[in-house]
């Protein structure tokens, strides 16, 4: 019998749809709805914080299953810009007045997208 390579874990949620979507595809959405909505900008910071916590511990949980590098990165920053939108929802501004939420939201989405590079430079579970 042979080994499947560890490179092709099945314990990855994020080549599996149901939980991919669950914990990642759904926040995404929602939070990008609030964008569309008349909403309160501490509403739509509250919905974006909740979406990155969810999305974080989604990271995390997946990174513990699996060893995924990707999701060692994405996850704790998920976390720091839920962190930083609890401040900006409290009253306490970070990344400049006007547009911290967006601000906040863009930084962090972003380093969640570059955190893949790594897996293309090295490997992508560690």
């Amino acid at each position: 019998m042979s080994e499947r390579p560890y490179s092709e874990t099945p314990n990855d949620w994020v080549h599996r749809p149901g939980p991919g979507f669950v914990w990642w595809c759904l926040p995404l959405v929602v939070g990008l709805a609030a964008n569309f909505f008349t909403l309160s900008p501490r509403t739509t910071t509250t919905i974006w914080m909740v979406s990155f916590v969810w999305m974080g511990t989604g990271c995390i949980l997946n990174a513990r299953r699996c060893h995924r590098l990707h999701c060692y990165i994405s996850g704790p920053a998920f976390l720091l810009g839920a962190a930083a939108l609890g401040l900006f929802a409290a009253g306490i501004t970070v990344l400049g007045p006007p547009h911290s939420p967006n601000n906040i939201v863009g930084v962090t989405l972003s380093v969640a997208l570059l955190s893949f590079v790594p897996e293309m430079i090295w490997r992508k579970y560690a």
